[in-house]
C-alpha cells in the first residue's frame, strides 16, 4: 500500500484530521521531489582542448640564448619517452639557480602532462614558466613550455 492511500485511512478512520492528512501530503510530495532531483544525472561536461604543438621557448634578455621548439603533438608519444631530458635545453646555471629558489623542473611528471595534452585534457596550456638569472649568460633567462 503507498504511503499516500495510507494516509488517506488515518483520515478516514479518524486517527489524523484532514488539515493533518494533507500536511503529510505535502511533505510526501516534497520528499519525492527532493529525492528525484537528487537522483536525476547531471553529466559532467569536460572540455576538450585540440592543441597542436607543444612549444619550448628558452630566451634571455641579453638574446644570449634563443631556443624556440614547436614540436607536433602527434610526436609526443615518442617524447614521452625522452620527457625526462627535456630539462637538458636549459642552461646550467639557470638550471642551478631555479632549483636554489625551489624549483625543481626534474619533479614535473611529464608523461602525465603528455598524456592529458593527447587526451585533449590539459586545462592549463601553460606548462612551464619560470625566469632565473643565469651567470654563464650574464642575463634573465626565461623559460617557457606550453601546448598552442
Amino acid at each position: 500500500m503507498s504511503e499516500q492511500l495510507r494516509i488517506l485511512e488515518m483520515i478516514e478512520k479518524g486517527q489524523i484530521t484532514a488539515t493533518e492528512g494533507m500536511e503529510l501530503l505535502e511533505a510526501l510530495n516534497l520528499t519525492s521531489e527532493t529525492e528525484t532531483i537528487a537522483n536525476t544525472a547531471v553529466p559532467i561536461v569536460k572540455r576538450i582542448n585540440n592543441y597542436k604543438f607543444l612549444k619550448v621557448k628558452v630566451t634571455s634578455d641579453n638574446s644570449t640564448v634563443n631556443v624556440n621548439v614547436n614540436v607536433p603533438l602527434r610526436l609526443l608519444t615518442t617524447l614521452g619517452e625522452i620527457a625526462s631530458k627535456m630539462t637538458a635545453v636549459i642552461p646550467t646555471d639557470a638550471r642551478r639557480e631555479m632549483e636554489s629558489k625551489g624549483v625543481d623542473i626534474t619533479s614535473i611528471d611529464f608523461a602525465k602532462i603528455i598524456e592529458e595534452i593527447l587526451d585533449g585534457t590539459l586545462e592549463d596550456p601553460s606548462i612551464v614558466d619560470v625566469e632565473a638569472w643565469s651567470e654563464e649568460q650574464h642575463a634573465m633567462v626565461k623559460v617557457k613550455i606550453y601546448v598552442d
